[in-house]
């Protein structure tokens, strides 16, 4: 499951990150701010729930890890993935739902695997549809509990 949850971190981080959107229109962006003072991770899934399905998301080879760092969200602050394959796939499938989970960076990196899925630091997840993401104009704002 591991190989799983990190191959499908590593594609949507690569569809946030390459190409370019056809069908781009105002709007069609998609942003995470994190108002926490820890630097956070998302994790998307687009079939389960992230807090389903345990799993350890450490990176190890040297493309894992680029992929995690480009990932990162800096503390109060905001990353635009503007490559917009998010925004384009939840448009032409208005009716699935994209799941994104939040984690902080320094339970990654503090914690072996077997801790991590034991434990499963998850901060907060959010299950979206295309009329989320438009009410929500396509940001979604992670503030620690």
């Amino acid at each position: 499951m591991k190989a799983y949850k990190f191959i499908l971190l590593i594609f949507i981080s690569a569809l946030f990150c390459n190409g370019s959107c056809e069908h781009s229109t105002e709007g069609q962006r998609f942003i995470i701010r994190n108002n926490s003072n820890l630097e956070i991770i998302p994790v998307f899934d687009m079939y389960y729930s992230i807090a389903q399905h345990p799993s350890c998301i450490k990176p190890a080879t040297k493309f894992e890890i680029a992929q995690y760092n480009d990932s990162k969200i800096k503390p109060y602050s905001s990353k635009n993935f503007e490559s917009n394959k998010i925004a384009e796939y939840i448009i032409s499938k208005p009716n699935d739902t994209i799941y994104i989970g939040i984690f902080n960076c320094t339970d990654i990196d503090a914690m072996s695997c077997e801790e991590f899925k034991q434990e499963y630091p998850l901060k907060k997840e959010w299950k979206v549809t295309l009329s989320d993401m438009q009410a929500a104009d396509w940001t979604l704002v992670y503030t620690p509990e």
